[in-house]
């Protein structure tokens, strides 16, 4: 028998709701009352500082491009002055900065005489880099600047490679690179440019490996030599994508020819084309066909007038860019594959106001290139734009924007989730953030100013963004002042408990317990909960989240034991607090003290240290408060495992077990009274062995990443957490990645393959970065086993077709019953009976009703909810709301017996059959 967590309802409440009035919680956060900016590598200056970057897993060096100045005068020498990377070392401590490869003195040893040369005036120069994905293992990077060929201006996408510091090969760590050699550089693509200005261009590598390049309209204003408008030209305007890395199930660039001393802009053989980039094939665009062939295959999106910076925010994959318009609007825009983004027939959301000059800029002729756009013309509108001065009275005004970054920071919390960005020249240089507060709408604040501010990066310390201004700062943004209600400053101040030794809770704070931890490192955790006034309630739902009203607190206290297993050595390590505000929440830790008599607040940027005299020895993450509401997202529900299934449970309130929601409901904390609690589902935990491997596994992904993974959420993922949502159609078997992590076999599950389920290596952290990623520094050795026993076990599950499809002999559709035994395939599919055979069909074993008391007897199938449904008139159905018909997914077929009372107009019952 499938044992139930439910008993039935008691005649009186066991838990009684009390007011509590101890503690002492600010509504909301202190705010900024402004911002400002401060030199974030002590007194360390560099030569134009165009941007930053660092490899992944940095966190204690930076690297710095210099953009270059204007050097020697061009009448007397072939070239100019072009820049360096330098690198700064001991982030954490005192910085200081040596240089990481000098390009400049390259070119400059070069013969006087040499056709090659590097250029830095006006809108050239070094213009951005990044790392390869993969650089502590290969030592690559890629840097996109201007140079001159034969006196003729280029701009160049190249790779170079660090000097390993290694002399083993077998054993790279680039990392630790201290110098890059120049002579090995290998261009990718040496584009012609007519003009100076407008050459884009920022770099990044997103999340699908792939590196990701803005370039310009090409120059000379209102798109003068004609780029942006097409795809099948050169690469100007555009926005593209290409496979570095060479992987075989991309695809060669299509033929290039240009002017000039370069016939073709294309290094062959240096990167590939990722075989979905958006306009393979295509033989069309904005009326005007070509041929296929024709097409520049590398673009992701389209329609540019000079995308200066773009980020791709990773914890959802959006692509933020800020285009500089040409006289009236600037724009933000977030880049989606095979977009259209209008220049140069829109400016903005607006007709491009030079579009239709006497004599026209563009030939109006019949192959589609007009003044007037086609009918095909379908732009995709900026998410923000803004006007070049500030005679209209716009929050944000100026004349070259300056794409930034999506703070993701520890020490600015109330910007967390918003886009950073600025503006190079209006009102001194504005800095501004732009928030999302409905999908697609955006709302705009100023920051502060600083002028010259060319780009945000972020900084490998603690994610905080980093401003390079051309004066050779690089900056930080940090609060000018606060105004509010600070949080207490030590446990016992928040008034939570009456006893600290204990843990004892003040009146109103009621524990509870969820079906299923979410993964913590080990520790072992108590919960609490408090609506603090009488009069609040909370909204009940069985199946999405609740909702909570404002003031509402939840408690986690986390203990461990610092000798692993051994329970006398078990101590208290922090508490935490979370806040439901107005309109968000905002979360608190506190960390005890050594001597156990209190804790004390951490730090808004939160704390990572060694546990003292653990042993294993183990790091703890303090979360900053940042963190906090990365995580208690909106769409998870704020208040992570306050749900039906997780608090579907019994629970001891001091007069014995009572089902928590029944308890919580009786004692008025809902709106309006729960029932039916009999019928709500509950999440099973990985060593509940009598329930299946499915179900399990679907509890686990649903408690630990439900938060970003659903529609709505954060992460860039292509699956659903859920549990209501159908294991078929989760994304989850076979499932599409965003990032193959190089491997195209790979899958979310592949069935029977562990080695390509990049679910099983997000666990375990190999060769990719480890989820959940946040709140967790350990693995999870349980979960991981419960995910590869599922992934073996796959090998033989069957979905509704692929039964239907192996029947033999053939059985028909799912509606259908080729044996007659009046139950139709799908039934049969369900109940794991023959649909060949009549005499194996599913039923129930008794049915009795005696003393107005009815008891039903069957054989519940694995791995399916069997939940009992009751009529009056065989029309209306409704589950049963008795112990014991709860629903459930059993690792084998069980014995079930449902024993229960008969309400008068309750005359009929069936049995309704899911699958996960």
């Amino acid at each position: 028998m499938v044992a139930s967590l439910l008993l039935p309802l008691l005649s009186h409440a066991q838990l009684v709701r009390q007011a509590n009035t101890t503690l002492n919680l600010p509504a909301e956060l202190p705010v900024a009352t402004g911002y400002t900016t401060a030199n974030a590598l002590g007194n360390l200056t560099f030569s134009n500082p165009i941007c930053t970057a660092f490899p992944a897993g940095e966190t204690n060096r930076l690297y710095v491009l210099e953009r270059g100045t204007d050097g020697l005068n061009p009448d007397t020498t072939p070239y100019d002055m072009t820049g360096r990377i330098q690198v700064v070392n001991n982030l954490s401590g005192t910085p200081t900065q040596l240089t990481f490869m000098d390009l400049e003195t390259y070119l400059e040893s070069a013969p006087v005489n040499t056709p090659l040369a590097a250029q830095a005036s006006t809108e050239n120069g070094m213009l951005s880099f990044v790392f390869h994905p993969n650089y502590n293992q290969n030592g690559y990077f890629y840097i996109y600047f201007s140079i001159t060929i034969s006196g003729q201006l280029h701009q160049r996408l190249a790779r170079f490679q660090a000097t390993d510091p290694d002399s083993n090969p077998n054993t790279a760590n680039y990392n630790s690179a201290t110098t890059a050699n120049p002579a090995t550089m290998q261009p990718l693509l040496t584009i012609y440019d007519e003009a100076i200005n407008h050459n884009g261009g920022d770099l990044a590598f997103g999340a699908d490996g792939y590196l990701y390049l803005s370039l310009g309209d090409e120059g000379g204003g209102g798109d003068f030599y004609n780029n942006a408008r097409f795809i099948n030209k050169d690469f100007w305007g555009q926005m593209i994508r290409i496979d570095v890395d060479n992987k075989p199930e991309n695809l060669a660039p299509n033929p290039h020819s240009q002017p000039g001393p370069l016939s073709s802009a294309v290094h062959a053989g240096t990167y590939k084309v990722p075989a979905d980039n958006p306009f393979i094939g295509a033989t069309t665009w904005h009326g005007i066909n070509f041929a296929a062939t024709t097409v520049r295959t590398e673009i992701y999106a389209t329609g540019f007038r000079n995308p200066w910076r773009f980020t791709i925010d990773a914890p959802t994959g959006r692509i933020f860019l800020g285009d500089v318009g040409q006289q009236d609007w600037e724009e933000v825009d977030i880049v989606v594959k095979g977009g259209d983004y209008g220049w140069s027939w829109r400016e903005g959301k607006h007709a491009f106001s030079q579009s239709a000059t006497v004599p026209p800029r563009f030939p109006d002729n019949s192959a589609g290139n007009t003044n007037v756009p086609p009918v095909a013309f379908s732009p995709i509108e900026p998410i923000y734009e803004y006007v070049s001065d500030n005679a209209a009275g716009g929050i944000i005004y100026g004349a070259s924007v300056c794409g930034g970054m999506v703070y993701r920071g520890n020490q600015l919390t109330e910007l967390q989730g918003k886009y950073i960005f600025g503006d190079l020249f209006g009102g001194g240089g504005i800095i501004a953030a732009l928030t999302e507060t409905s999908p697609g709408l955006w709302a705009a604040q100023a920051l502060a100013t600083r002028p010259q501010v060319v780009d945000f990066g972020i900084d490998p310390r603690n994610g905080e963004p980093l401003l390079c201004s051309l004066n050779g700062t690089i900056f930080r943004l940090q609060r000018s002042g606060t105004t509010g209600t600070a949080p207490p400053s030590t446990l016992s101040a928040t008034g939570a408990f009456s006893n600290l030794t204990s843990l004892t809770p003040n009146a109103g704070i009621v524990a509870y317990d969820p079906n299923v931890n979410f993964w913590s490192d080990y520790a072992i955790k108590s919960r609490w909960f408090s609506i603090p006034n009488m009069v609040n309630t909370m909204t009940f739902s069985s199946s999405g989240n609740w909702s909570f009203p404002s003031g509402t607190v939840w408690i986690k206290h986390f203990d461990i034991e610092t000798t692993r297993g051994v329970p006398a050595t078990r101590r208290k390590l922090e508490t935490r607090f979370l806040v439901k505000t107005a309109t968000d929440v905002y979360g608190l830790s506190y960390k005890w003290r050594a001597d156990q008599t209190n804790a004390d607040l951490v730090a808004e940027s939160g704390l990572t240290e060694s546990i003292s005299g653990s042993s294993p020895v183990q790091t703890w993450r303090y979360p900053s408060r940042g963190e906090c509401v990365t995580c208690h997202t909106q769409v998870g529900g704020h208040a992570l495992s306050f749900n039906t299934p997780q608090l579907n449970r019994s629970r001891d309130y001091g007069a014995g077990a009572q089902n928590q929601i029944q308890a919580l409901s009786d004692a008025g904390y809902f709106s309006s009274p729960v029932t039916g609690t009999h019928g709500l589902p509950a999440f099973a935990a990985a060593t509940d062995t009598a329930q299946s491997l499915e179900w399990r596994v679907r509890s686990y992904l649903a408690v630990n990443c439900i938060q970003c993974h659903q529609p709505g959420g954060a992460a860039q993922g292509l699956w659903d957490a859920r549990s209501t949502t159908k294991t078929d159609v989760a994304n989850l078997i076979h499932g599409l990645l965003v990032n193959n992590a190089g491997d195209s076999d790979n899958r979310f599950v592949v069935p029977g393959d562990a080695l390509h389920s990049m679910l099983l290596r997000r666990q375990q952290g190999n060769g990719v970065q480890r989820m959940p990623p946040l709140g967790t520094l350990e693995r999870d050795l349980v979960n991981e086993q419960l995910v590869s026993d599922w992934i073996a076990s796959l090998a033989s599950r069957q979905n509704l077709t692929q039964w239907l499809s192996a029947q033999v002999p053939a059985v028909g559709a799912a509606g259908d019953d080729p044996d007659g035994d009046g139950r139709s395939n799908e039934l049969e599919y369900l109940t794991g009976t023959n649909p060949n055979a009549a005499s194996s069909g599913w039923t129930y074993g008794a049915m009795q009703s005696s003393g107005g008391v009815a008891q039903f007897q069957f054989t519940h199938p694995a791995n399916r909810a069997a939940i009992i449904e009751v009529s009056s008139d065989l029309s209306t159905w409704h589950t049963w709301n008795v112990p014991g018909n709860q629903p459930a997914y059993p690792a084998v077929n069980t014995p079930r017996t449902v024993t229960a009372p008969l309400s008068s107009p309750e005359r009929f019952f069936r049995v309704r059959f899911e699958e996960l």
